[in-house]
């Protein structure tokens, strides 16, 4: 079920399989990412969650949408705002171990930080979308995510001091490594030219070679070629349809859509009152399980009776069209078998079929067509707006353009580009493998000591190596994830002695936590000092509290440790935090630490060892 002849593909098999990490899944159209994703979750051993922003998108992925898992506003999202979920979606949430955002491109930065802030509050984990893989999806040279203008615009503006409100501008995004994974091996098109063209379009690289070759099939395709035209806008493609609806004089027939429980309208994948004459075009909107058609499949209407809808497709086979249904889903823990199960909250039946003489740009992404009419009426005015359409067809010998293209159509935002840059990364791919993995079975088994060392290992390892960027990272998934580091003093056997040369703060923070768990204390206090001199940090805060405490020096660590209390929400807490505060007070300073240590047991319920850690040493005292 995975291409084992697709690099990508199995670097990105790896990451879901035995990683907890998080990563950005990417390619151009055709490059099999949606089956890709179906493939592996009936492969992998991991209960998932599939969301996407459109009602549509998340019907094709067989998911639910972002808004109505987290239940999060329509409007544009201020910092700190945090959805009310229902106990189902919460409990849903708690046994997910990974969570898929299909068509990202489409989702803003504010959205994407809500999330972050609503997965923490609810899972009462600091981390970056509360501990949970996030897999990202989507083609970042599609269509860019929707902004109202005016005052929505400039309240965004003025958060993320930017125009583009893509979704790994958020903050959240910015706080974790997000590897980005292309997958490159096209499976939709086989036409060699023609995907050279579409690559130079989507990498803003366009040549006059390409726009004249493009412009040879300026022409009115015939209406036995049954093409589709695509429009840039919603009331183009309406007034295109209606107009050839109209023009045939055969009785119209006009077939209800039913809702059964709670389905959205905005949800609905065809329209409920559906409207059609003999000779009508139409589009399969679904898969046919027989796979007799697919879901964009064209025909033509050859016999309508109150109750029943005859198409003939392209091959000129003739079918009876059965009215289906799809389902709206919420998600579901069962308990007694472990597993997510996906609860069927309402449907909505009708023929699956939509009238298609034209359809948007925008509606059209994830679709295939063999034929298709560009309508260049309007021009292309958006980023990504000419290589979404383009790339819907399979040849160029299927393409048709109303007039011609011209270079300032194939325009792609510089900051897609530079974005770009990062993909497929071997370096860093490589690096996510190997911190995911050290330390996945341990997180899984919820042991965050077993974990912590592990990352820490990382570390020393990375720091040797002389890699410290890496080293950094490794640092901070150390301090996401430690509770109680007294069962590391002593692991660090020797100190790396380009962090020593090296007087950057970077160096010497990895300079001061290496020291630390190695015992060197002086040492560390000279390096961490250095560090909190130019840059503080929660991170060096907690670094000097420890080191202090080893010293012997509580009344000055419990002054560190008020300054940690104010620099974190209570909303969200940092379980190693609470952990230490607790154990200082109660151990040295002479204040109750039991409701602190009642917080650590509510944060990690499942941490054995570190709770009989805890309770000894509350009882002791």
């Amino acid at each position: 079920m995975i291409d084992t002849d697709n690099r990508e593909q199995l670097l990105a098999y790896e990451l879901i399989a035995n990683t907890n990490s998080s990563f950005f899944l990417t390619g151009r159209a055709g490059t099999g990412k949606t089956t890709f994703l179906q493939n592996v979750q009936k492969m992998v051993g991991k209960n998932f969650i599939t969301l996407a922003p459109t009602g549509v998108a998340a019907i094709l992925a067989g998911g639910e949408t972002i808004h109505s898992f987290f239940g999060l506003p329509m409007e544009a999202c201020f910092p700190g705002t945090c959805s009310k979920m229902n106990q189902t979606r919460i409990l849903s949430l708690v046994h997910a171990d990974t969570i898929i955002i299909d068509e990202v491109s489409m989702v803003r930065s504010d959205v994407m930080d809500a999330i972050d802030y609503t997965m923490r509050k609810t899972l009462r984990n600091n981390m970056p979308f509360g501990g949970k893989q996030m897999i990202f999806v989507g083609d970042m040279f599609q269509l860019p995510p929707v902004v109202k203008q005016g005052p929505e615009k400039e309240l965004l503006r003025d958060i993320y001091k930017t125009d583009d409100f893509y979704f790994y501008k958020s903050e959240a995004v910015k706080r974790i490594r997000l590897v980005k994974i292309e997958f490159r091996k096209v499976y939709r098109q086989d036409d060699e030219c023609f995907l050279s063209i579409l690559e130079h379009v989507r990498m803003n690289r366009i040549t006059p070679e390409d726009v004249a070759l493009l412009n040879t099939r300026i022409a009115i395709p015939s209406k036995k070629d049954m093409a589709v035209t695509l429009c840039s806008l919603n009331k183009t493609a309406e007034d295109i349809n209606n107009l050839c609806l109209s023009e045939i004089g055969s009785p119209e027939f006009v077939y209800e859509g039913t809702v059964a429980g709670r389905f959205e309208e905005k949800r609905f994948p065809v329209d409920q009152t559906l409207r059609l004459k003999v000779g009508a075009q139409v589009m399969f909107a679904r898969n046919d399980q027989q796979k007799r058609w697919a879901n964009g499949t064209l025909a033509k209407v050859t016999k309508l009776s109150k109750d029943e809808i005859t198409v003939q497709i392209k091959d000129g086979n003739e079918y009876a069209v059965p009215a289906c249904s799809w389902d709206s889903i919420a998600f579901e823990y069962n308990r007694d078998e472990r597993k997510m199960k996906k609860e069927v909250v309402g449907t909505f039946t009708q023929y699956p079929i939509r009238l298609a003489w034209a359809i948007t740009i925008h509606k059209s992404q994830g679709m295939t067509f063999d034929k298709l009419l560009i309508d260049l009426s309007r021009g292309m005015f958006a980023s990504g707006q000419l290589y979404v359409a383009l790339s819907r067809v399979r040849s160029l010998a299927g393409l048709y353009l109303s007039r011609g293209i011209i270079p300032q159509y194939a325009h792609t935002s510089n900051e897609i580009l530079n974005y770009a840059s990062g993909f497929n990364d071997t370096k860093e791919i490589n690096n996510e493998i190997e911190s995911g993995k050290a330390a996945y079975e341990a997180l899984k088994a919820n042991d965050y000591d077993k974990a912590a060392e592990a990352y820490l290992m990382l570390v020393h390892k990375k720091a040797e190596e002389g890699s410290i960027r890496e080293a950094l990272q490794q640092a901070k998934r150390f301090l996401d994830t430690v509770i109680d580091d007294n069962p590391l003093y002593g692991k660090i056997n020797t100190i790396p002695e380009g962090l020593i040369a090296n007087t950057h703060w970077t160096s010497k923070f990895l300079l001061a936590l290496l020291c630390l768990y190695s015992c060197k204390f002086e040492e560390a206090l000279v390096a961490i000092n250095i560090v909190l001199e130019c840059h503080q940090c929660l991170e060096a805060l907690y670094v000097k509290s420890r080191i202090l405490v080893k010293m012997e020096r509580y009344k000055e660590a419990d002054v560190i440790n008020g300054m940690l209390v104010e620099t974190f929400e209570m909303a969200t807490p940092d379980a190693k935090i609470l952990y230490m505060i607790a154990m200082v007070n109660e151990l040295y300073i002479g204040d109750p630490g039991i409701e602190l240590m009642k917080m650590v047991v509510e944060l990690r319920p499942k941490y054995d060892y570190g709770h009989k850690n805890e309770a000894s040493t509350v009882l002791s005292v």
